[in-house]
Parts: structure tokens; sequence; C-alpha cells
């Protein structure tokens, strides 16, 4: 099930952009996809092999240290899904501002932002180094907050089919958009936080819920006019280089250490 719905979520919203893209493309698909996913696949591989899944590392470290780490405190199945669940996104967003505002971290997720023409492969165009960080910072949480299994799952699961939506080049309807941004991260609210203007991309920071933007403060809107107009990418950059993989994987020391300016 795991799988069907991380490759289904990828290959339907392709499917989607085949048959109708939202809007034209600055340089062809099929060189630019296969640097995405040949990212995402060396990611994985490189997580897989370096970091240990948390069932064992909890026990190994209550051995090691003789200290036993707190157990998750809801019992109640329904209760703990929607707890974890929102604590999970919760600490997504805030992840993901931290990558924003610190330079370091900047470096390594500029990849990320660096995409001329974000469609569903974009959502898993991630430096290596920022996806083994990422990694770490969650298996510490786990570790710490001991959130059940099927919890951390689900919300792993809904969060990468949401994040393939959000990057497709698609368009969802006008109306459908309206009932679903006070709550979900949308299409066009995703968008523009790929935008190459600061302001815009230093807002909507959310995975799945939209309440933590409009809660801290970091939640933006255009019309579908303006979203026409939006410029993806760093102005930093090269657009054409952001399509080479050996630049792609320089792209922390091509760039200045934070995204601070417009």
């Amino acid at each position: 099930m795991p799988l069907a719905i991380i490759f289904g979520s990828l290959i339907l919203v392709a499917i989607w952009e085949l048959c109708g893209s939202r809007r034209r493309r600055e340089f062809p698909a099929l060189r630019r996809r296969a640097s995405n996913i040949s990212f995402w696949t060396a990611n994985l591989f490189l997580a897989a092999f370096l970091l240990p899944p948390v069932a064992f590392a909890r026990p190994l470290i209550e051995a090691l240290s003789g200290v036993k780490m707190p157990a998750w405190p809801i019992a109640n199945a329904t209760v703990s899904l929607v707890v974890g669940f929102l604590l999970l996104d919760l600490m997504g967003y805030l992840l993901h501002r931290f990558e924003h505002a610190v330079p370091l971290l900047w470096r390594f997720h500029a990849l990320h932002h660096s995409d001329p023409d974000v469609d569903v492969t974009t959502a898993i165009r991630h430096h290596p180094i920022e996806y083994l960080f990422d990694s770490v910072v969650y298996l510490f949480a786990l570790l710490v907050l001991d959130i059940p299994a099927v919890v951390v799952l689900s919300h792993g699961l809904v969060t990468f089919a949401t994040a393939a939506v959000q990057h497709g080049n698609i368009r969802l309807p006008e109306r459908l958009e309206r009932w679903l941004q006070p709550v979900l991260v949308t299409v066009d609210m995703h968008r523009i936080h790929h935008s190459v203007v600061f302001e815009q991309s230093n807002s909507n920071y959310g995975a799945v819920f939209s309440i933590w933007d409009r809660l801290f403060g970091t939640y933006a809107w255009m019309s579908r006019k303006q979203h026409d107009r939006v410029v993806f990418g760093l102005r930093e950059l090269p657009r054409r280089d952001c399509l080479r993989p050996s630049a792609m994987l320089l792209t922390p020391w091509r760039i200045s250490g934070a995204a601070v300016t417009d």
C-alpha cells in the first residue's frame, strides 16, 4: 500500500500534467525530470544506508544509556492519530521555515527552489545533505516523542501525495481552491512559495494543513492572473545550470548564504 500511494501519486499527477499542463515549460521536461528523479533515488539509498529505523534505534539508545525514554501518552487510537498527525505537520512547517531562515540550511534547501519549471518531480528534488538532515531531525523527534508508527506512516504518505499534487503543473478548479485553502495547502497556495520574488517565496511553508501559515502570519494569496506571471527558480543561478546534476549538487556552494533579498 505505501508504495502504491507513493508511485501512484507521482504517476497520476504526471498523467494529469500530460493531459492538460497549466503553463508552457521553459525547458524540455525529460532531462529535468530525469535529474530530479535521480536525486530522489540517491537520497532514498543514502537514508536507508546511513539511518537506523526508529524501532531499532530507540531500544538501542535505552540499552546503552540505561534510561527509559518516555512513551507516547495517548492510548485512544483516533485521538492519537489526530494529535500525532497535527504534531508532525507542525514540525514540518517549523523545519521548513528554519530551512529558509538559517543561511546554512538555506544553501541546501535552495536546490528544491532552483527548479525553473515546477512540476510533480519538483516535489522530490532535494539535495542529499538536506534530505539526510531532515531525516535525522524527524528520527530524533520520533525517538523522543514515541509517536506510533501508524501515525508516522499515515502522515508521511499524505505529505508525499499532497506534495505531488501541490507541485504539479496543473490547475484545480477555482471554486475548489477557495474551499480547500482555509484548511489545506493547495496547488495555488504552494506555487507562490516557488516564486523568485522573496516576499512570495517567504510564505506558505505548510505541508498538508494551511492553518500553520495562517496562525503564524506566513499565509499569502494571489489571484489567478497574478499566478500566470509567477516566475519559478532562483535569480542567483543560470536557469539552464539548474538542470545539470553536477551543477545541482553544487548548488549550496554557488549561492549566497541566505534567502533574504528580492
